[in-house]
């Protein structure tokens, strides 16, 4: 059968789009153009939760080398080899084998058949299996109203880094469920709840798995996000979150508050939140702080001169003496603080997130805590910090 070659195209981006493709291989090499390589086999594979195409060249000695591109990348380099550098190929789908050859290099002969057991395709992962607490493949509501995931359970190409992102946080959380009350409901602000993919997930996490009641806040200043998310939460059937039109620093908030949380709050918006989640004595705070630049102008030392000189590398260090000040401040207040990484999601730099567990510290552990703040704000000369003086103006005796 001959057909052009736009119907082979449309037939391979079809069988990708629907998860049915399993491997194209491409030969017959013209010596002059191929160069070395004799042959070429494409297989999807899974790598960090995003899918792609791994490409396998094989020259005249039979060595291979694998590369990695995404679908797009793929279509682009198979136009530039199938065709002027090789001549045949074989496409296999979950219901169908593909013969394809090029006929004097501009027509392209398909001839078509079925297979006998049609199967689903195999993606290999080239990480061990990660077990998500929302596993791709088992449709969650949330996930679905917020354009995720499909309905049956798939996730969609564009949105795996958020999946994995809601997915991590969601791990940090179920790590700590032991400290969540069960004899009234969890209380949980989120600061600058955007969209409030995190809020929905917390959610699912505490009532739908661990079975308890909860009492959710949602902040944001954009009154857009806001209208959308009591959409969804109208469309889920969910009456145990409320959204409010608020900024993080004059939000109205009261005790007791069992969990906040917010991710990549920009620059002092996460000290704005760290300060009113102590000021209510919340006891688990869970924060990915964006964009840093509070200290990057403040940043001195003798010793760290070579850093400093260099834009790229102050912003890093401001970063992290960022954290290191807001985790030495949540000691010295009376939690049990630990920065980790996060997720590289967004191909950056900035993946920590601060963990604290409101405990039971000693005021001499507090007062170290407190020694070692002091020393470390000296050591690179800060004169202003923002968590501090929101700490001190929020502890201050209101007027009567």
């Amino acid at each position: 059968m001959t057909d052009s070659a736009d119907v082979f195209w449309t037939q391979l981006q079809s069988a990708w789009d629907s998860d049915t493709f399993e491997s194209l291989s491409l030969t017959g090499p013209k010596p002059a153009d191929a160069g070395e390589v004799r042959k070429y086999q494409l297989r999807p594979v899974e790598i960090n939760g995003e899918r792609l195409l791994q490409w396998t060249a094989i020259d005249v000695r039979k060595r291979q080398k694998h590369q990695n591109f995404t679908a797009d990348e793929s279509w682009e380099k198979l136009r530039q080899l199938f065709g002027p550098c090789f001549t045949s190929g074989h496409l296999r789908t979950a219901g169908e084998e593909t013969q394809l050859r090029w006929s004097k290099g501009t027509r392209l002969q398909r001839k078509v058949t079925a297979r006998k057991t049609p199967a689903a395709p195999q993606i290999r992962s080239h990480n061990q299996a990660k077990q998500y607490l929302f596993p791709e493949g088992t449709p969650a509501s949330f996930l679905v109203a917020t354009d995720i995931m499909l309905p049956d359970g798939r996730v969609k190409k564009s949105r795996y880094r958020k999946f994995r992102q809601i997915n991590r946080f969601a791990e940090f959380i179920y790590d700590l469920r032991e400290h969540f009350p069960t004899d009234r409901p969890v209380r949980v602000v989120d600061y600058g709840c955007g969209k409030s993919y995190l809020t929905f997930a917390v959610r699912s996490l505490l009532v739908d798995r661990l079975g308890l009641q909860v009492d959710m806040l949602g902040l944001d200043s954009n009154p857009d996000v806001i209208a959308s998310c009591e959409q969804v939460c109208q469309q889920l059937n969910w009456s145990d979150i409320r959204f409010r039109i608020a900024d993080i620093a004059t939000a109205e908030l009261e005790g007791p508050i069992d969990l906040a949380i917010w991710l990549h709050a920009c620059d002092t918006a996460t000290d704005e939140a760290i300060a009113r989640s102590m000021a209510v004595e919340a006891g688990l705070i869970l924060a990915v702080p964006c964009c840093q630049h509070e200290l990057h102008h403040q940043l001195q030392q003798a010793e760290a001169a070579p850093l400093l000189r260099h834009g790229i590398l102050r912003e890093r260090l401001a970063s992290l003496v960022t954290d290191a000040l807001r985790a030495q401040l949540l000691e010295a207040n009376g939690y049990k603080t630990q920065v980790v990484e996060f997720i590289d999601l967004e191909h950056t730099a900035k993946n920590v997130l601060l963990r604290a567990v409101r405990s039971n510290s000693t005021q001499e552990q507090r007062d170290q805590a407190r020694a070692e703040f002091a020393a470390l704000k000296q050591s690179f000369q800060v004169q202003q910090f923002r968590l501090e003086e929101r700490l001190q103006a929020l502890q201050q005796p209101k007027p009567s």
